[in-house]
């Protein structure tokens, strides 16, 4: 590499699903000036990209997200070059909504990694060289519901299309005397007959010692045991991949799309998603950029390579998606012929609740960092907020943070990154290392 610079930005979620109103345009070109000044530039696309001639699947990320094809050009005025497409949102349409996503970025010659119509095609990295650099980015789902699982084919059977993914085990400690109130519980509920028939019919196995199963939860009376972990075959094949990248390029980026916590506070990545990402460093991976909770949660500095845990949404148009399926509608009991507003009207109950009513949720940064022969040399964040104050179009859209907006950010994101031992203070209308 020979000394050169390679400039890295990169975003939470960018949910967009309708054009951007004329008025925006400066703003934009702020902000995409900044995103265009580095030569990796990353985001999370929270969205399929169909016209709506596909079924709704049957589960959903939470909202049934589809954004018209011709649409996607309005993001690409951002600049990207890199698109991370494996999230909870990715078989909202089912596999033809999926198909249909992946066909519209490579139309687009956009390069994006984390969904496939296999589970190589998904796990595989988009490479490009920059600034004659090599780089290998990867994305992963760790929220994904199971079905949406990329899968691979065999000699008698293809393969199944879905999103890169990351699954994990989860133990609830407990004493001696709670598991053995829970046994009693299950005992004269008969919770688990199902899973008792299965096991004296050898179709799964019996707990270990000091580990119950209450149904689908799994409590332990290890101390030792962490309350998340890694599912260890997952985990080995994306760390295979990533160290396979790394003999191959010069720099490797890992996107992570967790909705998960530590079950204490929505900001607080769980214990697996912080063994996944220091393990990812391990391996050569140079910044990892989190997703997913749609808040920002903090920064650690691991290895002097930066893990974003969640850089919470780039753009939340979540209030403006155009149209739901039925089932969406009998969730929260709208006629099904309602329009798309007037049953997200019901879900937010009279505009009451949702993710469009907190300002933490419109609240983020736009990373800029500098490597030099694979070393991270410069860190620095531009403050953004997403116009929570707006009442028209442009709220959810990204704008450069100031003033006392850019000082709240500041503060905030100085506290949520204080535990993993870095503060940070705002300088010259950047926030950067204290």
């Amino acid at each position: 590499m020979s000394g050169k610079k390679l400039t890295v930005t990169g975003t939470g979620d960018s949910l967009f699903v309708v054009p951007f109103p004329k008025d925006y345009a400066p703003t934009l070109d702020r902000v995409a000036g900044f995103i265009g000044g580095c030569d990796v530039r990353i985001t999370n696309l929270e969205t399929n990209l169909s016209d709506f001639e596909y079924f709704g699947n049957a589960y959903s990320g939470g909202t049934w997200l589809n954004t018209r094809r011709a649409y996607l050009k309005e993001l690409m005025r951002f600049g990207f070059n890199f698109y991370g497409d494996a999230n909870n949102h990715a078989m909202d349409y089912s596999y033809n909504g999926l198909l249909s996503t992946i066909a519209a970025l490579d139309a687009q010659r956009l390069a994006h990694a984390g969904t496939g119509r296999s589970l190589e095609e998904a796990a595989a990295p988009a490479v490009l060289t920059l600034n004659g650099a090599k780089v290998a980015f990867f994305a992963v789902d760790a929220s994904m519901a199971d079905p949406s699982r990329a899968g691979r084919g065999t000699k008698n059977l293809p393969a199944r299309p879905g999103v890169n993914y990351l699954r994990h085990k989860t133990s609830y400690h407990v004493s001696e005397a709670d598991l053995a109130a829970l046994r009693d519980i299950a005992a004269k509920i008969r919770i688990n007959f199902t899973r008792e028939q299965s096991i004296a019919t050898g179709y799964m196995t019996p707990d270990p010692e000091g580990v119950f199963h209450f149904g689908e939860l799994v409590f332990s009376t290890d101390p030792a045991v962490p309350r998340t972990s890694c599912n260890d075959a997952d985990k080995k094949r994306l760390i295979d991949a990533v160290v396979k990248a790394k003999q191959e390029c010069d720099y490797v980026f890992m996107m992570v799309h967790c909705h998960d916590s530590d079950s204490v506070r929505v900001e607080n990545p769980p214990d697996y998603y912080k063994e996944f990402a220091h393990a990812c460093i391990d391996a050569g991976v140079s910044a990892i950029f989190g997703g997913g909770c749609h808040r920002l949660r903090g920064i650690e500095i691991y290895k002097n390579a930066p893990i974003f845990y969640s850089l919470g949404d780039f753009i939340y148009q979540g209030p403006q998606v155009e149209i739901l399926p039925a089932d969406f509608m009998e969730k929260y009991g709208v006629d099904i012929f309602a329009t798309a507003k007037e049953a997200l009207w019901a879900r937010s109950r009279g505009d009451k609740v949702g993710l469009h009513c907190n300002k933490l949720n419109y609240q983020t940064v736009l990373p800029k960092l500098e490597f030099v022969d694979g070393k991270m040399t410069g860190f620095e964040l531009l403050p953004i907020h997403l116009n929570f104050e707006r009442k028209d179009d442009l709220k959810g859209l990204p704008a450069v943070a100031e003033g006392t907006e850019a000082e709240e950010i500041a503060k905030l994101l100085d506290g949520l990154s204080a535990p993993f031992g870095l503060r940070l203070k705002l300088e010259n209308g950047m926030l950067v290392r204290a």
